[in-house]
């Protein structure tokens, strides 16, 4: 799989080679046509997202200012179309509320109007966007293909994930005692870039990393669901949008589908987050371990010999 480590490579040339798929894939997503199937925003965003938990595991081995200066190039391209891909969210949003209505569709035909409208708008406002995005990741792909990762060890990757870890468990935390908007966010963030560190070690153990990330999507898919909601009220607010009895019904619907959702995410992750960091290292650790060395050439060093991880 392109998003997972490979046993014909080291462990530095395939974060190299993760990140630099994740950049073209981001590439070619902006250059595409919005056609019904597939959002060019919401494509390279993900790729984006991608890109930028993959930069994390090479921390160890890359200056700070080397790696952050291309996880800031990341989060400038995704401003590029956060416009966009806001509308886009909640314009989804209230079409996927259709469902949880009963009977009761025909009350948000105004809102989902005017979310419509506005989406074009954004989308004819920020045209331009692809040729923009294109140039700020050609030139980070140029610089990142030069990274010098030989040296990237598996010690250093454990270490990352197990501080992705603490990261995410600070954020839970931080939620379950302030159940804001704002924090389930940043805990959605740290959990979502969680699963990505984990999906790229997934050949280490493919039932045990498996698992673990199908849980933090569990996780991150009701967090985002309940950002999603949160983010479609904000924008009501702001434009005066609870007068009518279609307005009052989605208000309604919004809040009791919140907060179930709330819920849920919290005690889900609260039986994932329940082990200390250290722990959790330790156990990633113990899957490194099982991997044993093999000298050959790998292509993506120059041909020059290097231990791999089989």
């Amino acid at each position: 799989m392109s998003y997972e480590l490979q046993q014909d490579e080291t462990v530095g040339g395939g974060i190299q080679r993760i990140v630099c798929h994740q950049i073209e894939s981001a590439i070619r997503a902006s250059g595409a046509k919005q056609n019904g199937h597939g959002s060019p925003v919401h494509e390279t965003r993900k790729h984006l997202k991608k890109a930028r938990a993959a930069v994390r595991l090479a921390a160890g081995e890359i200056d700070p200012d080397v790696w952050k200066r291309e996880d800031r190039c990341f989060r400038k391209v995704g401003r590029l179309i956060s416009e966009v891909r806001d509308a886009e969210v909640r314009l989804q949003t209230v079409r996927q509320l259709r469902e949880f209505a009963r009977g009761k569709k025909r009350s948000f035909q105004e809102t989902e109007e005017l979310l419509a409208f506005e989406l074009d708008s954004f989308l004819a406002a920020f045209s331009e966007w692809p040729e923009e995005a294109k140039q700020r990741l050609t030139q980070s792909l140029d610089r990142i293909q030069n990274w010098p990762l030989d040296e990237l060890s598996c010690k250093q990757l454990r270490k990352c994930v197990q501080k992705t870890y603490q990261r995410a468990r600070n954020a839970l935390r931080r939620a379950m005692k302030k159940t804001s908007t704002k924090n389930l966010h940043t805990f959605r963030k740290r959990a979502k870039e969680l699963a990505s560190q984990l999906r790229i070690l997934r050949p280490l153990a493919p039932a045990v990393f498996t698992e673990l990330n199908d849980e933090l999507k569990t996780i991150g898919r009701h967090l985002g669901q309940v950002h999603d909601l949160a983010f479609v009220t904000e924008r009501l607010s702001s434009i005066g949008s609870s007068r009518t009895h279609g307005d009052r019904i989605l208000h309604t619907l919004i809040d009791s589908r919140e907060k179930e959702l709330e819920r849920t995410a919290i005690a889900l992750g609260e039986r994932f987050y329940a082990e200390r960091p250290r722990r959790f290292g330790r156990r990633i650790s113990r899957y490194f371990s099982e991997w044993k060395p093999a000298k050959t050439r790998c292509p993506s060093t120059g041909g020059r010999s290097v231990t791999l991880l089989k």
